[in-house]
């Protein structure tokens, strides 16, 4: 008995906190309202460039590890070439080399669609695949420092693949992180 009505002068004694509250006139000294207003507002629109570098970064590392798989620059692990023989006898060269660059910036559209933040990711896909571009052009300029021997057709065809394939699966994978997030 003695703890219900303990409870209910607590119980009191919160709605009175809350009246006051209600009540009360004061308001929180404007450096620091418009500090949270400055921040909210810094993560709910983040900075283009600063998006774009992060993407970089991110699709250098899951570039360089799709390398380690593809024979065209002797950097393999495995030396297979089976799969990119199948690709290329069965597709044709140019559904070869679409899918190629779709593998190669999908992949890190996939890791960038679950590591960036969601709004980082709302940026990237309001670019419309001009950050993928602009990636794969870098990529390109990669390739030839390298010594890839590039023909005009083929790498049209093959950034035309990056840019699709990174962009369908970062909206893909954006779509199952948001999906996923709504069980949590």
């Amino acid at each position: 008995m003695k703890d219900k009505k303990q409870s209910s002068l607590q119980e009191n004694h919160y709605k009175d906190d809350y009246r006051n509250f209600l009540n009360s006139h004061e308001s929180a000294p404007r450096t620091l309202s418009h500090s949270i207003v400055d921040r909210v507002a810094a993560e709910l629109n983040p900075n283009k460039s600063i998006v774009f570098a992060k993407l970089l970064f991110l699709q250098l590392f899951v570039g360089i590890l799709t390398m380690l798989f593809c024979p065209q620059f002797q950097m393999s692990l495995t030396n297979n070439h089976q799969l990119f023989h199948y690709f290329h006898h069965n597709f044709g060269e140019y559904i070869c080399m679409m899918i190629c660059g779709a593998i190669f910036l999908g992949s890190g559209a996939v890791v960038a669609a679950y590591t960036l933040d969601l709004e980082e990711v709302r940026v990237i896909r309001r670019t419309n695949g001009l950050f993928y571009l602009a990636i794969s052009g870098i990529a390109l300029v990669g390739f030839l420092t390298f010594g890839a021997k590039l023909y005009l057709d083929l790498t049209l065809i093959w950034v035309i693949g990056a840019s699709l394939g990174a962009s369908v699966m970062l909206a893909l994978n954006n779509f199952l992180r948001r999906k996923l997030l709504q069980f949590v």
